[in-house]
């Protein structure tokens, strides 16, 4: 590990870019101690034997140990060496999204104290070769958020992206991407891009959409009104279902109820005012089942005429009913009212709308 006097110095260009690629870091890989040129003689030991110890256990591939064993050390002091031998780790890992940032943030680092040791160019340079060799294997997506509140939250593959990071394009590993933008009080919105290996994709994100119409406002209800045409025609074939069953309904009343009026009258013939006499049994029952029927079929015809009726009503409307004193595209209620009166030998059907 490299050591150096410190030394004031302005902030670069190096830094500001580090830390945008901070921002592009989940919230739990945020780890870092003081910085080489201000770390003391106990510190620096203490982390070199963390970074010799973390280094070997790379070498012998034992990965998950020399991970923890390499972020010890850069808790004690923010060494790009330690960074870049992070990056190596989780790129060996297979976490090349995490090892493609950690090695970013390390040949940046290693650039901004090249000034105090000239050892760190070799770091900075290894950092940015392996960090380009990891860029065709991943995609990148680029969000623009518009209409964002203070308390907005910006989330790519499930990992949350700081607010200094919205305006960098966001390495992903290739497939589908879900991004999601947060706002307490609202909705989350959700969408998702596919990305290929070396790909990348621009997505745009109204943080103040309506997300119940999925309409922004002032945005032209073109779209639903679209939306709306669709639905009507989704109600006419069923209007024309439900009538096809009305019909149906009505066809049985009028033959079962045809029928059972032939009963009554044979046997209204045979057994006078009085009871019938033994032998009619089943001409009795037969003449109550036909009756049944008949008032099943009435009881369909009605439902289904009401319901076929008030398809056809929705189907056809394609403008708001308008008050004639009222306010100008005030939606009038509609109401659907029934009445069906039934006799032995006549059915009157009432509907108003």
């Amino acid at each position: 590990m490299n050591s150096a006097y410190p030394r004031r110095r302005p902030l670069s260009f190096a830094l500001v870019l580090s830390l945008g690629l901070v921002a592009l870091v989940p919230s739990s890989a945020y780890a870092a101690g003081v910085s080489p040129a201000s770390a003391t003689p106990v510190q620096r030991e203490q982390a070199q034997g963390r970074f010799l110890k973390g280094r070997q256990l790379y070498a012998a591939k034992k990965y998950d140990a020399a991970l923890a064993e390499l972020n010890a050390s850069l808790d004690i002091v923010a060494s790009p060496n330690t960074r870049l031998y992070i990056g190596r780790c989780l790129r060996d890992m297979g976490r090349e999204v995490e090892a493609y940032v950690e090695l970013g943030r390390a040949a940046v680092e290693a650039r901004e104290l090249v000034h105090e040791d000239a050892r760190y160019e070799q770091a900075a340079t290894a950092a940015a070769d392996e960090r380009a060799q990891l860029q065709g294997k991943l995609g990148f997506v680029e969000v623009a958020v518009t209409r964002a509140g203070p308390e907005t939250a910006l989330r790519v593959s499930g990992d949350e992206v700081r607010r200094g990071g919205w305006a960098e394009p966001v390495p992903v590993k290739p497939g589908t991407v879900e991004v999601v933008v947060e706002t307490p009080g609202h909705t989350p919105i959700v969408q998702t891009v596919d990305v290929r290996a070396g790909e990348r994709k621009e997505v745009a994100i109204d943080a103040a959409a309506d997300t119940a119409t999925g309409v922004s406002p002032g945005q032209s209800d073109a779209s639903v009104e679209a939306r709306s045409d669709d639905t009507r025609g989704m109600l006419r074939p069923l209007a024309f279902a439900t009538a096809g069953v009305a019909v149906a309904g009505l066809a049985t009343f009028l033959v079962a109820g045809a029928m059972s009026n032939g009963t009554y009258s044979d046997l209204e013939k045979a057994c006078g005012s009085g009871p019938c006499p033994p032998g009619h049994d089943r001409d009795i029952s037969t003449g109550q089942t036909q009756q049944t029927l008949a008032n099943v079929g009435l009881g369909v015809f009605a439902t289904f005429a009401v319901a076929s009726a008030t398809l056809f009503v929705l189907s056809s409307s394609k403008k708001p009913v308008t008050a004639a004193s009222g306010t100008a595209n005030a939606r009038m209620p509609l109401r659907v009212t029934a009445r069906v009166t039934a006799g032995p030998s006549f059915l009157t059907v009432q509907g108003a709308f």
